[in-house]
Order: structure tokens, then sequence, then C-alpha cells
């Protein structure tokens, strides 16, 4: 994407609107709609690239910049709920100390409350970790920082990621931008708000089965998951979650691409090739195959097949080879192994609670219902289900390759229905309630976790029924993540989507 698109001509403006903002940068709201309307209509014209070229040049400060995104948090949140934890103190502190040589050069950000960083609060969205206060940050945090990129806090997720909607007991309910009544998805959901709300023109992630993805979709933002082992270690002991990968939510897709190569990891345990900063669609022609039903063999509701028709419209459009297939994968046996590796740790999370409490985990009052359930589901998993679990994704991989020896991306739904609204349902509904939500929203998408392939929720169309995003999914062969932001660059400059924006709820 051209430097055009953001970087209009008003810089001038921009300038004397953030020396305004400025002034009230730490105010607890707005005092006037006017302030509000001047951030949207000057300071989100820019990604995070663009931003940090204006603050390079001179034009706007990274102070100011980050004033302007508290501004607009502490005028918003309190109906969109997007943030648990502010460290705004501290990222004011720290942001004289941030080279503008950096890559971001001190652009705002926050990180999903399910990560590391020194000194500030990690609840996983639960009562449980109120008081977790992590005195060292993980390696890809480290990346971020070095990238230059200015933390602003934490964002809201279920209960330690295990559901699809981000609700808990602790935050309660992230809103939807597009539709403060309906849900944002999940896990994700806290930083797909906040970078559709524009706080910051991206935010960290994790994805364990769709998490970046999912509520990417519902936000009308771009959600990346890399492939695995591709970046630097987001956990505490360094390692690697078999499911889970760290990565962004995005406006545009130069800001995932260049965090993309900023938290990378040269020396990746799968060796893959290193992927480096994507600037720019590819030349090549890619055979993509379609598939509109998800690993149970259910169709998507039709304002989301009609996106899909869309999609692959576009994609013939383009000049690539799309085909329709039956899906391969058999959603049984996808969730029985995604449940063996996902729900592994459940019984010992119970277990902790009822020593700290006395109390069985249904009566401490610290954990929602849905996670005790499936921490009692769990329990009833047979022993070796994780060891099981490994074996079915390495076989199902070793199936994939010859499905991506014949095509280059895999493009699916993102999620069969539109965004659900909160309260129907719940996060403290019965488990078979929850059980069967989570199967139904993660259908499309845990496939590419367990076999430690890329994927991506790209916001090209809106739902012709309510006006609401709706994403299309693709996903490629385990290490070509530079197929799937080539492609990206390329549907973006086709079908962009950053200028279309949620409309501005009053303070």
């Amino acid at each position: 994407m051209s430097d055009d698109v953001w970087m209009p001509n008003r810089r001038f403006i921009l300038r004397s609107a953030v020396t305004t903002l400025a002034a009230v940068s730490l105010a607890p709201a707005f005092a006037a709609q006017g302030r509000a309307s001047v951030l949207q209509d000057e300071l989100l014209q820019y990604d995070a690239v663009g931003l940090a070229k204006l603050i390079r040049a001179g034009e706007v400060s990274a102070r100011e910049v980050l004033e302007a995104s508290v501004t607009r948090i502490e005028a918003l949140d309190g109906q969109i709920n997007a943030l648990t934890t502010r460290s705004f103190a501290k990222a004011l502190e720290q942001v004289a100390h941030i080279s503008p040589d950096t890559v971001f050069a001190g652009v705002p950000t926050l990180l999903k409350d399910l990560i590391d960083y020194a000194g500030v609060r990690r609840t996983s969205g639960s009562l449980l970790y109120l008081s977790n206060v992590p005195k060292a940050s993980v390696e890809y945090v480290q990346a971020m920082e070095r990238a230059g990129l200015s933390i602003l806090g934490m964002t809201n997720a279920p209960e330690f990621a295990s559901g699809a909607l981000t609700e808990n007991l602790a935050f309660g309910a992230t809103r939807n931008p597009w539709d403060l009544g309906r849900h944002v998805g999940g896990s994700s959901g806290g930083s797909a708000a906040a970078v559709a709300m524009g706080y910051v023109p991206l935010a960290h992630g994790t994805d364990g089965g769709g998490s970046n993805r999912i509520p990417a979709a519902y936000c009308g933002v771009l959600g990346m998951k890399a492939s695995r082992y591709r970046q630097r270690s987001g956990e505490p002991d360094g390692g690697h979650f078999f499911l889970r990968t760290h990565q962004c939510l995005s406006r545009t897709v130069r800001d995932s691409a260049a965090l993309l190569a900023a938290t990378e990891n040269p020396n990746n345990q799968t060796n893959y090739p290193a992927v480096g900063l994507v600037e720019g669609p590819g030349k090549r022609r890619l055979r993509i195959a379609v598939t509109s039903e998800n690993a149970f063999g259910e169709a998507p509701v039709p304002a989301v097949k009609q996106v899909l028709e869309d999609t692959m419209k576009l994609c013939e459009a383009l000049g690539h080879h799309v085909v329709e297939v039956p899906n391969p994968i058999k959603g049984e046996a996808l969730f029985e192994a995604a449940d063996g590796l996902m729900l592994a740790g459940m019984p010992s999370l119970l277990a902790l609670v009822e020593s700290l409490t006395g109390k069985p985990a249904e009566e401490a009052g610290i954990l929602t219902r849905a996670t005790v359930e499936l921490g009692r589901y769990g329990a009833r998993l047979p022993q070796d289900a994780s060891e099981t679990g490994l074996r079915y994704f390495a076989q199902l991989t070793a199936e994939f390759e010859q499905f991506f020896g014949t095509y280059d991306v895999w493009l699916t739904p993102t999620v069969p229905v539109e965004a659900p609204q909160i309260g129907h349902p719940a996060y403290d509904d019965p488990f078979e309630t929850a059980f069967a939500r989570n199967r139904q929203l993660l259908g499309y998408t845990v496939a590419a976790n367990g076999m430690g392939a890329p994927a991506m929720s790209v916001p090209l169309f809106h739902s012709s029924a309510t006006g609401l995003p709706v994403g299309s999914h693709f996903m490629a062969a385990p290490g070509a993540d530079r197929t799937l932001y080539e492609l990206a660059f390329e549907l973006e400059a086709a079908q962009p989507w950053a200028s279309r924006r949620p409309p501005m709820p009053l303070p």
C-alpha cells in the first residue's frame, strides 16, 4: 500500500490537533465529542508504520501520539471494556527513551492479558490472578519493545483463554465497536476491539485455536497467526505451547508484517527460512482451494456464505485459480485431539483453587462456570489424551502435505455465524452450551493450530444482513507465512478496509 493512503497532506492540522489533545491527555473523559472527532479525523488516518514516519520526520512526537491514545481510551473504554490493566504512567515515562530510529519509534500498542510484561499485572482474565505481577518480560515482549512499541496496558480475554467469546467474572464482557450489544469473539477480543475502536493501530494477541482470527473477523480488522515456532517465545519458560502462537491484530497488512519481522526468531527449531520484512504483493498466481462447510459438514449462515462467494470472485478477478473442494477434516477427530491438548492443564487449575479456598471449585466463586466444567470434562479424558492429540495432528499434518502440494492456500469462512449477542450465550451457561459454542466458533480455525500452519482472517466484506464485519479465512502450509502476507497485501489493495471504521459511540 502506498504511503499516500496513510500520510495525507494534512500534517499541520494533525500537529495542531495532537497538541490540543496533549493538553487534556490524562483527563478522565472528553469534555466534548468534538475532540474525539478530531482524533478520528486526523490521527486515526495513520497506521503504526505511518505514525512512526511522522515521528521520525518531527511532525509529531511519540509522547503526543501516546497521549492521544490515552485520551481516546479514557473517553471510550467505559463502553467498549477492552482493557483490564492500564500502564499509562509507565509508558509515558519510557517513551522519552525510545529511539525514533526503531521500526515503530514509540507508537503505542496493547498486550493481551495472557503474556508477561515486567511490572504490569497479568490476570489471564481471572479473579484468581488479580494480584499477579510478573517480574520479567518474555522474549516476545522484549522484541516488541526493541522495535520501538510503547505498551499502554493489557486487554481483556476469556478466563485463561478457554472460550471463543471475551467475557469473564473478573472484568465482564468486551463489547463489539460495530454493535455494543454483540460479542467481539475471543480469545484476543479486547485487542481486536481496541484496534477497531482506534485506541492503537495494532495490538498483541495469542492464537491457540483461532483466538486472533475470530475476533478479527467480528471486529473488522486483520488477524494473523504465524507458523508454529516462527517467532520468539511468548511463554515465561522460554518455550512454545504446541497450539499457541503470538502475533497481532492490526488495521493494515504492513503493520502486521513489520511486527512479524521484528519478533521473528532467526533460529527457530523447525529451520524455516526467515520471512523477513514483507513489503507488498507477490507476483505468483496462487491455487486456492475453497471450502464452505466446517469440519462437521455444517454450512455457514447465508450472510457468511455470501462473503465467502464474494471473496472467491475477488481472488479470481486477481488472477488466482480458485477450486471448490469438500472439507478434508473430520470434526469429531479434530476436536478430540484439540481437547486433549487444550484441556490437559485444566484439572490442576481446579485443584489449585480448591487448595486455596478449601471449597469445591464450583463453590469457590473464583472461576467461571464454563472454566470449572471444562476442567471437570478434562479430568474425564483418557490419561494419554495429550499424546493421542499430538499423534493425530502429526498424521493430519502429513496428510495435508499432499493437499498443499496441490493447492497453495485454503480459503474458508473464519466463523460460520455473525457476532453473537452478549448474553446469548454467556460465560456461566451450562457446560453443554459452552462446549457446543466453542466447537461452532472454532470449526474452521483450530486445524491450523494443530498443524502449526500460518493462517489469517481478512476483513474484506461486511454482512448484507446486519452490516457487521465478516472475515475471510486463509491458511497456507506450515512455514509459508510469506505467501499469506503477500496475498494479504494484494487483497488489501483490491478491497481496502482500513478506512471502514465502526460508528463512534458517545463518551
